[in-house]
């Protein structure tokens, strides 16, 4: 087997995991892999096309827009620990609205000499940093630094598995510059298949039951969400659910449109000239209903629970 670099076999690794684009704003940590790309388009092969962004905040919402429309989570890659400082915003934003995004960001070598990619410039030593995921580690469902190509194969597949898991979010791998560059005989097919996102989960179908039989005795019923429009089929399902129930929708804080706004179900934004007369609520995708100091259903109300988005059923 002929020796690459691990860039070779990392951008191949998205390639067969059928990622379209890499937004990406590169720096001195991506030598290995741009030398990768002029490599591949001369020999006239096939990978994601690459999209040049002026600033890590537009990759990050390119990647995020690709996958709202889509649903097909891509990859976003970023200099160091300053290109990711950059793009923390869009980490937030892709976190809180469930977008599946594979995060890449170069790491500063560690080695001094005696590798390929070893430091060669000041910065090398002003740029690296005790714990670089640190920033965004509570808002990506897994990170990772890769170690050796060895592990590229189950590093980016597990990357990607994650990221598409219910509930999708972004996930973040960094990539030391010696690592990246460093030769190797390929890496070690750890299976013959991919690994797989896990099936969506389902709602309890007890629950469900007793929501039906709750919907069919209540007068005044009352449904608050915020992020059940995040697929088209959710917004669908919950307007056949609020005419066929005469249900009121409330979209508090909402981070997707749930329902459309000229509809005659739809109650707005705030459940408060709700809330003190209804006799059932109902919470789908919302994690803060109402604020507990200030509003809450009246002791008489069937309380609320707690289900899947509808979809889902």
């Amino acid at each position: 087997m002929s020796s690459h670099t691990s860039a070779h076999y990392f951008l191949e690794g998205l390639t067969e995991l059928g990622i379209d684009y890499v937004f990406s704003n590169f720096g001195t940590d991506h030598v290995s892999l741009i030398e990768e790309l002029a490599r591949w388009d001369k020999e006239g092969r096939s990978h994601p096309e690459i999209v040049l962004c002026p600033h890590e905040n537009v990759a990050m919402h390119m990647a995020a827009g690709y996958a709202a429309v889509t649903g097909r989570g891509q990859a976003v890659m970023v200099h160091v620990g300053l290109g990711t400082a950059n793009a923390l915003n869009g980490i937030v934003n892709a976190a809180r609205q469930n977008v599946p995004m594979f995060f890449a960001a170069g790491r500063t070598p560690i080695a001094e000499g005696g590798l390929l990619g070893s430091r060669n410039n000041y910065i090398n030593w002003a740029q690296e940093m005790f714990d670089q995921a640190s920033m965004v580690r509570e808002f990506v469902k897994w990170e990772y630094e890769l170690r050796h190509a060895i592990q590229l194969e189950t590093v980016i597949d597990r990357a990607f598995a994650l990221a598409k898991s219910e509930p999708q979010g972004p996930v973040y791998l960094t990539l030391p510059r010696e690592v990246l560059a460093g030769e190797t005989n390929g890496y070690v097919q750890q299976s013959e298949t991919t690994i797989a996102p896990t099936t969506p989960p389902q709602p309890d179908r007890a629950a469900l039951a007793e929501v039906a039989t709750l919907l069919a005795k209540s007068e005044r019923p009352v449904l608050i969400t915020s992020n059940a429009g995040r697929e088209a089929a959710g917004v669908a399902a919950l307007t056949r659910l609020a005419e066929t129930a005469t249900l009121g929708v409330v979209q508090y804080r909402p981070r997707y449109m749930c329902i459309p706004t000229d509809h005659p179900m739809n109650c707005g934004y705030d459940a408060t000239p709700l809330l003190n007369d209804a006799d059932l609520v109902l919470v789908v995708d919302c994690d803060v209903p109402w604020i507990p100091s200030q509003e809450a259903p009246p002791p008489g109300c069937r309380g609320s629970t707690r289900v899947a988005p509808p979809w889902r059923s």
